[in-house]
């Protein structure tokens, strides 16, 4: 969570009783002791006041659960981040990452646990992302990453990278957690928020059903 808000709450009102304090002496040729001591409050409350626009500001754009950017935050930045890749003449890939078998994960191990899993899948995201890239959960287990695509490694590379870290945390964890990624280019397949993530989530699904193809054919074949 920024401190803006707390920075600039205490430092207005210490300002503003300053001015207030100045305007006096230079009338009067005197404080009252009461302006001096009441300095301390101000500012404490100034911070108080200041922490509360800093809530307000963090949870209108973060995730309460997971900590990272929420819907309303790249809805509102989609805009920004795309005249930023035209000016530069540059592309930017949107990836959907789907937990696949989450209400499996609640009904078995819990509510608890099932944060726990969104909390964790969440923080592999981040950390394995770069710093420039948004990194948001979309909803319920669906997750979307937005960043500046590289024609030189292409997005295998970083395809690849996300599901060697995710497949670790079933060991992590001692939970199976198994994720589908599906991915689309701008401007390549669309310059729209909604049409890219539907051209990746329809990916991801198709990579999902498949999983459950290869799962069913092997339970034949045991059986």
């Amino acid at each position: 969570m920024k401190y803006t808000g707390r920075i600039v709450g205490s430092l207005s009102l210490f300002l503003l009783h300053f001015v207030y304090i100045f305007y006096y002496y230079f009338r009067d040729k005197s404080v009252e002791p009461l302006d001096l001591y009441s300095y301390p409050v101000l500012i404490l409350f100034g911070y108080w006041a200041g922490k509360q626009y800093d809530k307000v500001r963090f949870f209108s754009e973060k995730d309460e659960l997971t900590g990272i950017y929420n819907r309303r935050y790249v809805m509102n930045t989609y805009e920004k981040i795309t005249s930023l890749a035209e000016r530069t003449n540059s592309k930017l890939f949107v990836l959907v990452v789907d937990c696949d078998n989450f209400k499996t994960i609640n009904d078995t191990y819990g509510h608890h646990r099932g944060d726990m899993v969104l909390t964790m899948i969440s923080e592999i995201l981040v950390n394995t992302t770069r710093k420039s890239d948004i990194v948001a959960r979309w909803g319920g287990d669906e997750f979307l990453i937005i960043g500046h695509y590289h024609e030189e490694t292409g997005i295998g590379a970083v395809l690849k990278k996300l599901e060697d870290k995710l497949e670790n945390l079933s060991n992590q964890l001692k939970i199976p957690v198994k994720v589908s990624i599906g991915s689309a280019i701008y401007p390549n397949q669309s310059r729209d928020l909604f049409e890219l993530i539907k051209i990746a989530d329809d990916k991801m699904y198709q990579i999902k059903s498949s999983k459950n193809t290869l799962q069913i054919k092997k339970c034949h074949l045991t059986l």
